[in-house]
């Protein structure tokens, strides 16, 4: 299967303190390499330096949703479950402006 940038899929993410622990999260696509699918981890709750994305009900989403920049994933294809949308153009460059600034 083709992912493709920008988009937001549920994906099998292992646990940051228990590798052994997977749980289902939102993630933002941002590169599909040939051996993995690079991801950013979405979130519910707001950190430090996360982006907020504005037009969450557009990007698929069904509550306000934070960008964790901090947490790159490398996913394998199995690991993607179910698109759930696609991040919107204004999000898109509100995150690439954020990200550019680290």
């Amino acid at each position: 299967m083709q992912y493709k940038r920008w988009e937001i899929w549920w994906a099998d993410v292992k646990y940051e303190d228990s590798p052994h622990t997977v749980e289902s999260r939102p993630v933002l696509v941002v590169a599909h390499q040939e051996m993995f699918i690079l991801a950013f981890k979405m979130t519910g709750t707001e950190r430090v330096n996360d982006y907020q994305i504005v037009n969450w009900h557009g990007a698929g989403l069904s509550k306000e949703t934070f960008i964790r920049t901090d947490m790159k994933l490398k996913l394998l294809e199995r690991d993607l479950t179910n698109k759930i949308g696609m991040l919107q153009p204004s999000d898109i460059l509100g995150f690439q402006k954020l990200i550019s600034q680290k």
